[in-house]
């Protein structure tokens, strides 16, 4: 239900459930988990797609429950820990329904093109759940009273809202989302790996150092990188 191939460094992720919406059941979440472990092996970039017209409705509600809360929890909690330790840059492609774990996905990201029909919706609290590993990581993205609106009143919002919110990098039109991505990965490519690289280490390192800090630390970060590669 997760197909994953790595060809020239750039691997291939597909969430491959596509009559039932891709949405996620426990296995999956492994799965992914175990696609991006792979991946930070042999690959500098990864293209994150769903099959089919939706991207994902987010977790499989139906699911049997086989274990206890925790076993599921965990294994998206390990999955959210597999992105967040991914060396590469993540690109996510996404088009369709966008629900949940998907809008959680997206946000973990490094980069995220939005086909302009794209719906997102967190729906969790209307089902009666908490949503706290998306509220984990919205609250790197989004001001709180946004966090709030979106979360608690379950309305649905679209590309353009969600540009504006910074969960997507750009919105294109359903018919030019795959020539973008194409075209972005091409120019990411062709960067030299060891920049590209170093810019993911030091933007997610840099926003935890204190704001009277970061010259300090950009200098030391910045001469570290000339001595050793140049």
């Amino acid at each position: 239900m997760i197909k994953f191939d790595v060809a020239d460094s750039i691997g291939q992720l597909v969430i491959d459930r596509p009559d039932a919406g891709n949405a996620f059941t426990t296995e999956m979440a492994r799965q992914f988990r175990l696609a991006l472990e792979a991946a930070a092996e042999g690959a500098d970039i990864v293209v994150m797609t769903g099959e089919g017209p939706n991207f994902t409705v987010g977790r499989d509600r139906k699911e049997p429950r086989t274990g206890t809360p925790f076993d599921a929890f965990s294994a998206v909690s390990a999955m959210n820990q597999a992105i967040a330790s991914f060396p590469g840059i993540l690109i996510a492609a996404v088009r369709g329904q966008v629900h949940g774990l998907g809008v959680g996905l997206v946000l973990r990201s490094d980069l995220a093109i939005g086909a302009s029909d794209a719906e997102f919706l967190l729906d969790e609290v209307e089902l009666g759940i908490p949503p706290m590993f998306l509220m984990e990581e919205m609250v790197e993205h989004l001001a709180p009273k946004q966090i709030f609106d979106l979360i608690l009143t379950s309305r649905a919002f679209d590309a353009d809202r969600a540009l504006q919110l910074g969960v997507l990098s750009r919105v294109v039109a359903p018919a030019e989302l795959d020539s973008e991505v194409e075209q972005m990965v091409t120019i990411l490519h062709q960067r030299d790996r060891r920049v590209v690289l170093a810019c993911k280490r030091y933007l997610r390192a840099v926003g935890k150092i204190p704001r009277d800090a970061r010259a300090a630390f950009a200098l030391v970060e910045q001469t570290q990188f000339a001595m050793q590669h140049h």
